[in-house]
């Protein structure tokens, strides 16, 4: 009966909430949710709450003192005769709407599936470039800088301040979480993510940082840095994923310790979003109705949903044209039958 009732509620303060969006002549949103174990969650919420900022205000102005939640009235009290003049939660709200994207952004960028490690040390420094200029001009967005103009100049100071502060915490972080000094093996395999052509010498520091030079011949692997030589300005020219260039860089040619260096690198995970999605696939595959499958068939299951994209028909059509899977499908080789005593 509680749950009942408190869906009742929950619909009508979404009525009550629409109607001041149309009463500000403004478009109805849903308020999101931002959910903590997911960054990508962050800075939609934001932006939702920045761009219905108007309504959202008026919203919980209209319930007054005693219906409004106390935390949210001593931030919006201020502006309860609705003079137009903007609140200082606004600036705030502003600055996080244009700094946030920038997290945002890299976010997306390292949960693709096409990047490469040798690229991660170029994005980091790229970030932290972006954070280390705003402070030092600073810059926190066109918005804020219009909205802090109208608060008077010890106001503004202060407010810039703590803006200020907001991005040392996160340059503090980045530094005692991500190692920017030369000892970053991520920095010395920069080099071959492929924006530019890249020397012997930079191959053989990868070599050396990967702890591949024992397993590689180092002669030969001259020889076949040779042959790809004359390609490689081409190949950076390509607009591509890394994968794709260094696929078109060896293509049609006889270069195995190369190979092997380009393979080793671009196995290594670049976040620990891959694992993630693994485990998701085995938590769905080993149910506890499906608690006695042996190890290789989950294992075989989850490379067949992370390896094939094919829909259901086009792995139809796919499979009628491969004869050694549709002869392996019928054989009875894939089954261990116990014997009865």
């Amino acid at each position: 009966m509680a749950h009942i009732v408190h869906n009742s509620e929950r619909m009508l303060e979404t009525e009550e909430l629409k109607a001041v969006f149309t009463f500000v002549e403004e478009e109805y949103q849903d308020v999101r949710r931002h959910v903590p174990t997911r960054w990508l969650s962050l800075w939609p919420a934001v932006k939702r709450l920045h761009d219905s900022w108007r309504a959202i205000k008026s919203y919980f102005l209209s319930l007054g003192e005693d219906k409004c939640p106390n935390s949210l009235w001593q931030l919006l009290k201020n502006d309860e005769d609705g003079d137009g003049k903007p609140l200082e939660l606004q600036v705030y709200l502003s600055f996080l709407n244009n700094v946030l994207k920038i997290f945002h952004d890299v976010v997306l960028l390292l949960e693709k599936e096409d990047r490469a490690v040798c690229e991660l040390y170029d994005m980091m420094l790229t970030l932290k470039t972006k954070l280390q200029q705003r402070q030092i001009d600073s810059f926190f967005g066109m918005e804020t800088s219009a909205i802090l103009q109208q608060f008077p100049n010890q106001k503004a100071a202060a407010i810039k301040h703590d803006l200020s502060k907001f991005y040392q915490a996160a340059l503090n972080y980045l530094e005692k979480w991500y190692d920017f000094t030369d000892n970053n093996y991520q920095k010395n395999v920069a080099s071959l993510a492929l924006k530019s052509k890249f020397t012997f010498s930079h191959l053989c520091d990868a070599v050396e940082v990967l702890q591949l030079r024992g397993k590689l011949d180092m002669d030969e692997l001259y020889d076949e840095y040779c042959v790809t030589l004359p390609r490689q300005q081409d190949v950076v020219e390509r607009r591509a994923p890394v994968v794709e260039k260094w696929s078109t860089l060896l293509q049609g040619t006889n270069t195995p310790n190369l190979t092997a260096v380009a393979s080793f690198l671009l196995s290594i995970p670049i976040t620990n979003a891959s694992l993630e999605t693994v485990f998701s696939l085995m938590t769905a595959a080993w149910t506890d109705q499906w608690n006695r499958c042996s190890v290789e068939l989950i294992k075989s299951e989850i490379q067949v949903k992370t390896n094939f994209e094919y829909s259901c028909k086009e792995f139809y059509t796919y499979a009628l044209k491969e004869k050694a899977l549709l002869e392996a499908a019928r054989s009875s080789k894939k089954y261990k039958v116990k014997k009865s005593i």
